[in-house]
């Protein structure tokens, strides 16, 4: 059993190491390239790394105000590579590829973008389930910089409303701090 807990927390741990133990002064995070994904003062209700009852926090929490609602934009050009609705964990849940190698993810979401939530409500109508976890290919939906993606919200296990924002290595899932990137 410890043996099958460690495996699956060892790509968190490493990417922590990479982040937070001093490695990743040999890693050149791009500080310009990715833009607020909200429009007021970043504030933070949770930091990366975070020790949390079963796992590390692996994004940080931006407080909205104390609302839902507010506009959600994409942090840079990409796509759309994976919508999810489910009433736990993230609730719904938007991650965007984007072509430096990163992936953007933004959680606790009310709604998507209009063209979004048109894909994903197929996708549920189609399957006949409120929860959806829908992959999609490079470029079937497009999103430049500053485009509103989502509306903020507290779906899922969230306690209160606020956006989750990850910043993940595209080709090893592993999260890294978004704050390295200049936040």
């Amino acid at each position: 059993y410890l043996l099958s807990f460690t495996l699956k927390l060892l790509p968190f741990i490493l990417g922590m190491l990479s982040g937070i133990a001093g490695l990743h002064a040999q890693i050149s995070y791009p500080k310009s390239y990715f833009r607020s994904p909200l429009d007021i003062p970043l504030l933070l209700a949770g930091n990366f790394g975070e020790i949390r009852p079963n796992h590390f926090h692996g994004g940080i929490d931006i407080k909205t105000e104390s609302v839902e609602g507010k506009f959600v934009y994409a942090a840079a050009e990409g796509y759309v590579s994976r919508i999810v609705v489910s009433p736990w964990g993230y609730g719904k849940t938007l991650y965007i590829t984007h072509p430096n190698g990163y992936v953007t993810v933004y959680a606790h979401l009310q709604r998507f973008g209009e063209k979004i939530e048109n894909y994903i409500r197929n996708e549920q109508y189609s399957k006949q389930s409120y929860s959806a976890d829908a992959f999609l290919f490079p470029g079937q939906i497009k999103v430049i910089q500053g485009e509103v993606i989502a509306i903020s919200g507290n779906t899922g296990g969230s306690s209160g409303p606020h956006l989750h924002f990850e910043i993940r290595n595209a080709i090893t899932g592993y999260t890294v701090n978004p704050l390295l990137f200049g936040f």
